[in-house]
């Protein structure tokens, strides 16, 4: 069986908030995942990270980690969400129902920081619905959730976990247009929110590669009321994880690069104001 090829592991990354403690006061809580994807431009990489709507929109500043090439501890960059003037600094998409965000990373401070990162190519290691329909990539078809579950990122590096799961429910997605999720059967935590979901290959010799199918959102929860055997009424709501989680495929990742995309566009060609004032660029953020 093929495992999962390092480039994969390697574009995933941790997002955390400032948590400092008496002992350690740059010590941080690891809220969320995200993943790094884009385009190779003849040695110009155009990088984006993605993430869950939900796990920056609540925050002021993120932090962003990425493991060191000679082995020092890992690096921890600010991720600033919203400007001086209160602009925000992704890009949302526009359905309220799609739960992702994207910003484009400056991929020259990663090099200079000497930073180990990867990312998805958007033309060369996805599957769109289309493309997994085709490739019978269906209920059923193992795959890889990864990510940071339960703020389990360890202290001066990252590595992300993996939890093999299946497809459990993508028919319906295949006959709509413009489907906004599909569900897999594996468990996952929060902390996961924000993670890739890629296909597991058969075999090291399959013809199928590996790829990105899309960007974990959430657990479904299993609820159930309990009820006093006295009195009949409802005690209590109780609340476990089903094992299922919802996708959102990698078309509805497209769409929000663009949107980025366009975004960034937009603010390079907007005419400079004269006599502004200088300000230090940040360490990870809009190209």
């Amino acid at each position: 069986m093929a495992g999962i090829e390092k480039r994969f592991l390697n574009s995933v990354v941790a997002l955390g908030v400032s948590a400092p403690t008496p002992q350690d006061p740059n010590h941080k809580h690891w809220v969320g995942t995200g993943f790094l994807v884009g385009f190779h431009h003849d040695g110009n990489d155009e990088v984006y990270l993605i993430t869950n709507k939900h796990v920056v929109q609540d925050q002021k500043e993120l932090s962003i980690r990425f493991n060191s090439l000679d082995g020092a501890p890992a690096n921890d960059f600010p991720l600033q969400i919203k400007d001086a003037k209160g602009v925000v600094q992704f890009s949302f998409h526009p359905n309220p129902h799609i739960d992702i965000v994207a910003v484009s990373i400056n991929v020259g401070v990663l090099k200079s920081n000497n930073s180990s990162f990867d990312f998805y190519d958007l033309e060369k290691d996805i599957y769109t619905l289309e493309q997994m329909e085709n490739n019978q990539i269906h209920e059923g078809s193992l795959v890889f959730a990864l990510g940071f579950p339960m703020n389990l990122v360890d202290q001066d590096r990252q590595y992300p976990i993996c939890r093999l799961g299946c497809i459990s429910r993508i028919s319906n997605a295949f006959d709509v247009d413009n489907a906004i999720d599909f569900l897999v059967d594996a468990q996952t935590f929060p902390g996961n929110s924000g993670g890739p979901i890629v296909s597991r290959a058969e075999c090291a010799t399959s013809k199928q590669k590996m790829g990105l199918l899309g960007i974990l959102r959430a657990y479904i929860p299993y609820q159930e009321a309990l009820y006093s055997m006295q009195t009949g009424r409802q005690r209590s709501m109780m609340e476990e994880n089903s094992g299922l989680t919802v996708v959102h495929p990698v078309d509805r990742i497209l769409e929000v690069v663009r949107f980025e995309q366009t975004r960034i566009f937009l603010g390079r060609a907007a005419p400079k104001r004269k006599n502004r004032k200088k300000t230090s660029p940040e360490k990870v953020d809009q190209k």
